[in-house]
């Protein structure tokens, strides 16, 4: 999986809040286009203040695994904002 559209929508199959490209969320086209989550949409899969899910930095551990599997990784932009690239 390399499409931007389809990890979109995988992450929505996982209940993500997606809310569009980073490109949209910046305003500008971008070298390394990104996904822009609403992370506060769905505490179930991201806290940023919890320390609970270990090494995940705030990400529910299934579903950061399985991103990771795919090749991309998640990083916060703020505490209700979540940026998922691809490596």
């Amino acid at each position: 999986m390399d499409k931007i559209e389809d990890m979109m929508e995988l992450l929505r199959t996982m209940g993500a809040s997606v809310v569009g490209t980073t490109d949209e969320f910046y305003g500008e086209a971008n070298d390394n286009n990104g996904i822009w989550i609403s992370a506060e949409s769905t505490p179930s899969l991201f806290n940023y203040y919890s320390e609970a899910w270990g090494n995940t930095f705030g990400v529910n551990p299934e579903l950061n695994d399985v991103v990771e599997q795919h090749g991309w990784f998640f990083e916060w932009y703020d505490a209700g904002t979540m940026m998922v690239w691809e490596n």
